[in-house]
């Protein structure tokens, strides 16, 4: 029985290309489109009627990777599934939930059954296998996250290279000629999750632009092994007079107070991709994660793929909102604070 996979080998394409012809889903080019026709006609590939008849139904679910064994744990997960279903049924389209161990298997199961019309694929890696079987599938695909190649499918990301640059900025502004970049945990990059290395990659460039100095260390789960680092990030020659942290890390203000530093009197702090919610008690300066704007592009992104539309997606970008955490650094900076 010739598969449409015989027919994608057969005109030199994907499958997923195939699918597109078949579907319309796609503009695919006249050339494109000729190749495969003549290789359906040539080994008289005849669609499944049943599997025909399931394409042209719509389920009105869209589903939702996120896969949870790669991702530590973070709230801000809850909150991201909770606006994408939102977005979703402002759509009038239910939720599938595809998480635990079901990051490649879970969207080979449902984009084979039918059982969603589309997904939105969320914790995307840096090289995210699941791409690649989304191309191989030809199943409707938007991401919430910016991978190193999307292979042609369409994204939506917050600018956390952008974010991590405009603390840089703000810091510099202020007279700051020596910063510490608290990153993403090391579980984070273990697990090769996008942002992680580009807001690294923002701060690095913009310090080089600026001529400061940059002292890098990468969060951590453990209390311990975090204050023995923060320890050492103190220590460092220049010492910082300014810490950006990526997304909040909740025991650093402690952490720093204990060391005898006052913010921002001996340390500024900034915040990048905070949550709306952040908890302090002085208004953090910061870069707010766009949860809301980022699931509804998403979603948006996914429906119109359903539809057979192309498009793109791109970075929404980082907004500062000043709080008071930043002030100049002291002219006897260096050392513990009394």
């Amino acid at each position: 029985m010739v598969t449409i996979a015989d027919v994608a080998r057969r005109a030199g394409v994907a499958p997923s290309t195939v699918s597109y012809v078949l579907t319309n889903r796609r503009s695919i080019s006249a050339t494109t489109r000729q190749a495969v026709e003549e290789a359906i006609r040539d080994l008289d590939y005849r669609p499944h009627a049943g599997a025909r008849a399931l394409r042209g139904a719509r389920t009105r679910v869209l589903a939702l990777s996120f896969p949870r064994e790669t991702v530590p744990y973070h709230a801000i997960g809850g909150r991201f599934v909770h606006h994408v279903s939102t977005a979703a049924r402002a759509h009038g389209h239910d939720l599938l939930l595809l998480s635990a161990e079901e990051s490649v298997s879970g969207l080979r199961r449902v984009a084979g059954s039918r059982l969603a019309d589309g997904v939105v694929v969320m914790s995307v890696l840096t090289d995210d296998p699941r791409i690649p079987v989304l191309d191989e599938l030809g199943f409707p695909a938007a991401l919430l996250g910016r991978p190193r190649a999307s292979g042609g499918l369409p994204w939506s990301d917050y600018d956390f290279e952008g974010a991590a640059a405009l603390a840089v900025r703000e810091l510099v502004r202020a007279g700051h000629r020596a910063l510490a970049f608290v990153g993403s945990s090391d579980a984070e990059f273990r697990a090769g999750l996008n942002y992680a290395p580009r807001a690294l990659a923002g701060a690095r460039a913009a310090a080089r632009e600026a001529g400061v100095h940059l002292t890098v260390m990468r969060s951590s789960s453990s209390h311990r092994t975090l204050v023995r680092r923060t320890q050492a990030l103190l220590a460092a020659d220049p010492a910082p007079t300014a810490v950006i942290l990526h997304h909040e890390v909740p025991a650093m203000p402690a952490i720093l107070r204990e060391a005898g530093y006052s913010i921002p009197r001996d340390m500024s702090l900034v915040v990048i991709g905070a949550t709306p919610d952040l908890a302090s008690d002085l208004p953090v300066a910061r870069s707010e994660l766009p949860v809301q704007e980022m699931t509804r592009t998403a979603v948006e992104l996914a429906l119109a793929s359903i539809e057979g539309e192309v498009s793109g997606g791109g970075l929404i970008p980082a907004r500062w909102t000043k709080g008071q955490t930043i002030a100049p650094p002291r002219a006897d900076h260096g050392g513990r604070r009394a």
